[in-house]
């Protein structure tokens, strides 16, 4: 799963992962409710593998295969502070039903820095950083 802040973005990735050839669903508030539904249920049963989606599956979603959620950015409010709360829920999508999960914030040097710090600072917890450089050190997480 790929939480991104806004739809315009979530619209935008989706596109740029199925043009590299991935199995890719948008779930966004735009779509009915029956719609959402039919795409967590494709995405449940494994025909698309990939979803990119906004806050609207921060809550009460539960996909028992999510090993992995990654936030392309950041959740914040209306007037531009981090959103802890959605953090959490963002990030409790994977690690479910006893199992393992992974969580990866995408950072740039900029602002998601700062961002990142407060999140530390609000959880009292270390985020570590993940070296992209370093393939075993990232098939190490994932196992």
């Amino acid at each position: 799963m790929i939480f991104c802040h806004t739809r315009k973005i979530a619209s935008w990735l989706a596109a740029e992962l199925s043009k590299d050839g991935h199995q890719v669903a948008l779930l966004s508030g735009e779509m009915m409710v029956e719609q959402r539904a039919a795409m967590i249920e494709r995405f449940r049963e494994g025909k698309e593998k990939v979803l990119v989606t906004t806050n609207v599956c921060a809550h009460g979603i539960d996909v028992e295969q999510v090993s992995v959620i990654i936030n392309f950015d950041f959740s914040v409010d209306k007037d531009g502070n981090l959103d802890n709360q959605t953090y959490l829920h963002w990030i409790g999508r994977t690690g479910r039903f006893g199992k393992r999960g992974l969580a990866v914030s995408m950072v740039d040097r900029k602002c998601s820095m700062s961002v990142l710090n407060r999140i530390q600072e609000h959880f009292n917890r270390k985020i570590g950083r993940l070296n992209t450089d370093d393939l075993d050190e990232i098939e190490k997480i994932a196992n």
